[in-house]
């Protein structure tokens, strides 16, 4: 009975970690898609790609960072490459060719009060690189 009740718990949690990580990769397509058009760039194969996840304490509680790469051409010959930051399903960036496109709304660590009366900033927070 014990063992059911925890097959049947972990079945439940891993369906929801699958539907929440399904559901920041469309968004991740969407604001990709997006962040392209407002650049007048096509969108190359009309997807994204996973490379990262990790953990990130917000006011909210503990949410999951993904970094979706996606790649992107300028004038329909080169291929370049670009990221969406997420974490959870709020966007912390959006990055093409050198320059953030799409910034962050609030930084994580400001009171909500002055998060509403402060201009968003532009800033990203990069993963810790692998050490040699």
């Amino acid at each position: 009975m014990v063992s059911t009740l925890a097959a049947i718990i972990i079945l439940g949690l891993l369906a929801m970690f699958w539907l929440e990580a399904a559901r920041a990769r469309e968004l991740a397509v969407g604001i990709s898609r997006a962040a392209c058009d407002k650049e007048r760039y096509q969108l190359l194969d009309d997807s994204v790609y996973l490379q990262r996840v990790g953990l990130r304490w917000t006011p909210s509680g503990l949410r999951f960072r993904r970094m979706y790469r996606f790649d992107y051409s300028v004038d329909g010959t080169l291929r370049q490459s670009g990221y969406v930051l997420l974490i959870g399903d709020q966007l912390e960036a959006v990055h093409i060719q050198g320059r953030h496109t799409i910034e962050q709304e609030a930084r994580y660590n400001e009171a909500p009060a002055a998060a509403k009366t402060a201009k968003p900033k532009a800033e990203v927070i990069p993963f810790p690189r692998k050490r040699p």
